[in-house]
């Protein structure tokens, strides 16, 4: 009698430790990957970090005009680094974009050879925050998925020697009243079986949700000398009249005058 009973507790044992080696607490085990196109980033290995601690399992990296960073992206093991030049194009403000779009399509690719089910896309100025597993746990119908940016508030004008990610407060994008500077319409990822890049803010294929418990954290150009440089970089040869944010138009007109960008970036980024 005794020996039935203990033989059933180990079946009943074995079953369950079974069960649980297909989830993760509960959750779904899968991998997640981020691409990114970065161009002179700062504080990257704090961008790495936070995103490794959060469970990211893999990082697809396009980096331009910085060589300074190909050593060190190239010894870390969860990274696949693409170095390139960003576009000789005059219009920086659109050839990003495009040059985003087709990055994200070729890295889709190989997301399918390195079994990463699900692939985010965001800036290196940009931060996820919450909890992975809903996007682990999203039903088979959904293909898509998107994220509401919340934008960062300083105390005073970030300089060089302030870590990227660090602010006073973040606006909800996602509320009219929010005030925010540049994009609302959040960030996305996708399956990587069956989506592709639908511009720098989306993706397409199958149902699209908006998930609940995670945000992204935008810093936009991390300090004031990374956004005098960022201007100065989209200045060239851009139409302002493509341009749909008022903060963009300002910094750009004031691009050679460094009172004037002062006084745009406490308007705007200051409280």
């Amino acid at each position: 009698m005794y020996l039935f009973l203990i033989i059933i507790i180990i079946l009943i044992i074995f079953f369950y430790l079974k069960k649980k080696s297909s989830f993760n607490n509960g959750n779904k085990i899968g991998k997640i990957g981020i691409i990114s196109l970065m161009y002179k980033p700062k504080n990257v290995e704090t961008w790495l970090q936070i995103h490794r601690d959060l469970g990211i399992s893999h990082f697809y990296i396009r980096l331009e005009n910085t060589p300074e960073l190909i050593d060190y992206l190239k010894s870390q093991p969860d990274i696949t680094l693409m170095v390139a030049d960003s576009s000789s194009d005059k219009n920086q403000y659109l050839t990003l974009q495009n040059r985003q779009s087709d990055t994200v399509n070729k890295v889709l690719k190989m997301c399918k050879n390195d079994n990463i089910d699900w692939l985010i896309h965001i800036d290196c100025d940009e931060i996820l925050e919450g909890d992975i597993n809903e996007i682990l746990n999203l039903p088979d119908s959904v293909g898509t998925f998107w994220m509401q940016n919340h934008e960062a508030v300083y105390n005073s004008i970030p300089t060089s020697t302030d870590n990227c990610f660090q602010a006073k407060y973040y606006k909800n994008c996602g509320d009219p009243t929010s005030k925010c500077i540049s994009y609302i319409n959040g960030k996305g990822g996708g399956r990587t079986s069956i989506s592709s890049c639908n511009g720098p803010h989306r993706f397409k294929g199958g149902e699209e949700i908006k998930l609940k418990n995670m945000i992204v954290k935008h810093y936009e150009s991390c300090d004031f000398e990374q956004y005098i440089k960022k201007y100065q970089r989209l200045s060239k040869g851009v139409n302002l009249d493509i341009i749909p944010f008022p903060y963009y138009r300002e910094s750009i007109l004031a691009k050679d005058n460094i009172d004037e960008l002062k006084d745009v970036y406490k308007r705007y980024r200051v409280a």
